[in-house]
């Protein structure tokens, strides 16, 4: 009796390659780490801070690191622990809030664009022109100003700013692939051009949105960190990793721990997205993963 052999999904092997790349980076993998680590410190901030990141204790002020305050206090005796872990919070969410709008805004500008083409691609791509002529945090820090200080109005300045490379990038990959004999098919069998446009090409789009995604989450949250550490971002006594670094830097000669700590976890947050966006950029490369068809078989069987 002949044996059926099971057919594996082609998503389900798409997946299998990526993580077939990634697994194979050390280095990837304890940068998705801490990329995950952090995401949990901020999720479970309210229940793993030893204090209220804003309460106030004016006879411990300044105190360096001891059993009481794991990493000492602050200029005005708040937690520094407590601050920090609010401050990763604050840092990591608001950072996806701003790529998921960003992602949002840019990829159907640019599909539409690419897609159309004609006048309409001629008109998007000139306003995209002219939001890309402007300094990216100049622009940020005058629509932050002008929507009012905080948080959320960093986060929706940085998204306005940052949708265009995004829409550049997915107008490349249209026009690219609107050629195709797949969506000349599609055509020929009386497909829309709503359909064709997010049901066909739009999924051969991906790769290149997921990649910078990904990389687009270290430069965010280092310019949300600069919009606190200027004033135009989070607002004291909100904690913040660059509101802490702001605060911190008048006492860095005598207490230096209160800019460097919140400086180091910038770093290594940033240099973690970068390292799983590099990794995802060889995992991603359509030629690599045609030779990895061929060869994870035989290797993972």
């Amino acid at each position: 009796m002949r044996r059926t052999e099971k057919v594996e999904s082609p998503r389900i092997r798409e997946l299998r390659i990526t993580w077939y790349v990634i697994r194979r980076s050390k280095i990837t993998l304890v940068s998705i780490g801490v990329i995950v680590f952090f995401f949990i410190l901020g999720i479970l901030a309210p229940w793993i801070a030893p204090y209220d990141p804003t309460e106030i204790h004016p006879a411990d002020v300044l105190v360096p690191p001891c059993p009481k305050y794991p990493l000492g206090t602050d200029y005005l005796g708040r937690d520094y622990l407590s601050r920090l872990l609010y401050g990763a919070r604050v840092s990591m969410f608001a950072s996806l809030f701003v790529v998921a709008l960003t992602v949002a805004i840019g990829v159907p500008i640019g599909a539409i664009s690419g897609y159309l083409g004609g006048k309409w691609d001629e008109v998007m791509m000139r306003f995209t022109d002219i939001i890309m002529s402007f300094p990216g945090l100049i622009l940020a820090i005058f629509l932050a100003y002008v929507m009012g200080r905080g948080v959320f109005s960093a986060a929706l300045a940085l998204s306005f700013v940052g949708w265009t490379s995004m829409a550049r990038i997915v107008r490349g990959v249209v026009l690219s692939e609107k050629e195709k004999d797949y969506v000349m098919a599609a055509r020929a069998l009386g497909k829309s051009d709503f359909s064709i446009l997010f049901g066909e090409i739009m999924p051969n789009c991906i790769y290149p949105v997921i990649v910078d995604a990904v990389m687009r989450m270290g430069t965010t949250i280092i310019a949300l960190a600069g919009l606190s550490f200027i004033g135009v971002g989070v607002q004291p006594p909100e904690p913040d990793w660059g509101v802490i670094v702001s605060e911190g830097r008048i006492y860095l000669m005598d207490h230096p721990w209160l800019s460097i700590i919140p400086g180091v976890l910038i770093i290594a947050v940033v240099l973690a997205y970068n390292m799983v966006g590099d990794r995802l950029r060889d995992a991603l490369d359509p030629r690599l993963r045609r030779e990895l068809s061929v060869k994870i078989p035989s290797e993972e069987s």
